[in-house]
């Protein structure tokens, strides 16, 4: 397979996984069973300064009910996406940005690579009006289907 094709490839997967996980955080905030748990979540945000702690390394974040709502709604889909559509890169690429980039970067307000990244002051905006800024990793979908919000420095 030549590079142009293979480029092409990985974006697209990129992207449908992204879509794929932005629908979920969206859905996770409307059906009635996943925003109790993802409620966790967003009061233990409010609550904690979020840093880097070696139980990342097991995809523990948080506190159990956090835990539980991130792999239902990032760590499993993301898993079955990889197996179904053999694009094993994903979830390793998940797991390496789960386990030692995401909680360094995610929650923490001085840092901004908005719009090439949704980490940092973007996201924590999330936390803060959480009918926006549900994409991980680009903003690419929350602008297609407007749940953008600017960050406010």
């Amino acid at each position: 397979m030549n590079t142009a094709i293979m480029s092409i490839e990985i974006i697209f997967y990129f992207f449908l996984w992204t879509f794929m996980i932005y629908w979920i955080h969206r859905a996770s905030h409307k059906i009635s069973f996943l925003s109790k748990l993802h409620f966790h979540h967003h009061a233990y945000v409010k609550k904690h300064k979020i840093v880097w702690h070696w139980n990342n390394i097991f995809l523990f974040n948080d506190n159990w009910p956090s835990t539980f709502d991130y792999w239902i709604t990032e760590v499993l889909p993301t898993f079955i996406f990889s197996w179904i559509t053999g694009q094993w890169w994903i979830i390793i690429l998940f797991y390496v940005y789960a386990a030692i980039i995401q909680e360094r970067l995610e929650h923490n307000r001085k840092f901004n690579l908005y719009p090439w990244y949704t980490s940092g002051q973007w996201h924590y905006l999330h936390h803060t009006e959480s009918r926006c800024n549900y994409g991980i990793g680009t903003p690419f979908w929350d602008w297609v289907f407007k749940t953008n919000r600017s960050i406010r420095l």
